[in-house]
């Protein structure tokens, strides 16, 4: 009896442990009940795809069990400025005290500039170091202490500091009205090689330095709408060819340091056809990198995309339909992240907890977990993300 006893006791200890296991995870299902009209939505000379709203949808096309790990990546965005300044200190409470888990920190910032003297010899050619950051390396040794994830932001092509002292790199214009080639003083050439791997060697020197991930931002043409300048490519390729091109490259290149690299994508391109004429085609870029990060800030949405008036004011709708969208052109893809930057700024309109929370609940009933939040001078609503309980 008691050999008896002592084998159903482990039985039922497995299946109790196990039925434990099997109820830790979130089954998600979504419906597309009143999310689109049954029709096209444009964007001035975009279309938007539109969505069958009788379709069920989950993050597989199918009834999925979602796992919740221990360590999602949450994280704001930090200047080299603040970085290196004494409001590290209140960033770095901020994380400690909130759902944060991450930082987001500018190597080159969109005007071309390093937050720190880099060993690159480009870099120190052209003029691009900044003392921001006096010690990055105890830095990130800091910020690993208190079991910060951080992440390395640069600014790919666009950039001041080289398309001026290099003017060999800039992106050639044409304007239309005048009926001549100009060259950019702010955007670099995505088809030259030379300016792939000077990034490529301040990814390499970031990682080198402790960062744990490297973030590709700018990683475009310049956004020139219907106006008269029009950006050239070479040899008639379209402009997304060279976006893949350095991607692919970039992450071929790093492959060695182990270090994740993600994309930072316009928030629109969840939703169109095609690249935008700026070269981010969000479904192509999936297909190479691992993780995205689309930036569906609502105070960037015209007037009427998704058949809602005022964007900046609904953002719950706008920051779901972007992303789900988004989880269309995955293709399944294992292993992959959506991880959205959202707003924590005002334009349009003063953006409150209320409007931070609600884009995070946007996200995660998508069963998007990871995000970032944007404040480009580094202040941000800690009462936003306190804690879970607005959920």
């Amino acid at each position: 009896m008691k050999r008896k006893s002592y084998f159903f006791l482990i039985f039922f200890t497995l299946f109790l442990l196990n039925f434990q296991n099997i109820n830790a995870g979130i089954k998600l299902t979504y419906s597309l009940d009143n999310i689109y009209p049954e029709r096209d939505l444009s964007f001035g000379n975009t279309v938007i795809d539109s969505v069958d709203p009788d379709r069920e949808f989950s993050l597989n096309n199918s009834d999925i069990e979602l796992y919740i790990p221990e360590f999602y990546v949450r994280g704001v965005y930090v200047t080299g400025w603040a970085a290196g300044s004494e409001r590290m200190n209140d960033l770095i409470e901020l994380v400690e005290n909130t759902i944060l888990t991450a930082m987001v920190i500018d190597i080159k910032d969109q005007d071309g500039y390093l937050s720190y003297y880099s060993s690159v010899p480009l870099a120190q050619e052209i003029g691009a170091n900044k003392r921001k950051i006096s010690n990055p390396r105890a830095l990130l040794e800091r910020l690993h202490s208190k079991d910060i994830y951080t992440i390395a932001r640069i600014s790919v092509f666009k950039d001041d500091v080289l398309a001026r002292r290099r003017r060999d790199l800039a992106l050639r214009i044409y304007d239309s009205e005048n009926h001549k080639i100009i060259k950019d003083p702010c955007w670099l050439d995505p088809s030259k090689k030379e300016v792939w791997e000077y990034n490529i060697m301040l990814a390499r020197e970031a990682a080198a330095l402790g960062f744990d991930e490297i973030q590709f931002d700018y990683v475009r043409y310049p956004a020139l709408g219907n106006g008269p300048l029009i950006a050239l490519a070479p040899e008639l390729r379209p402009k997304s060819s060279y976006i893949n091109d350095f991607v692919k490259y970039s992450i071929e290149a790093l492959a060695d340091l182990d270090v994740p690299v993600s994309v930072d994508v316009f928030g629109l391109t969840t939703s169109v056809r095609g690249d935008m004429g700026i070269g981010q085609n969000f479904q192509e870029l999936c297909e190479i990198v691992d993780i995205i990060s689309p930036m569906v800030y609502p105070s960037h949405y015209s007037e009427g995309v998704y058949g809602i008036p005022e964007p900046d004011r609904e953002p719950y709708q706008v920051v779901y339909r972007g992303l789900l969208d988004a989880q269309k052109k995955v293709n399944n893809k294992e292993n992959f992240i959506i991880r959205p930057w959202l707003q924590d700024f005002s334009l349009k309109s003063r953006y409150t907890k209320e409007d931070i929370q609600a884009q995070i609940k946007a996200a995660e009933s998508l069963g998007i977990k990871e995000w970032l939040l944007w404040n480009p001078g580094s202040r941000y609503t800690e009462e936003a993300v306190k804690s879970h309980h607005f959920r």
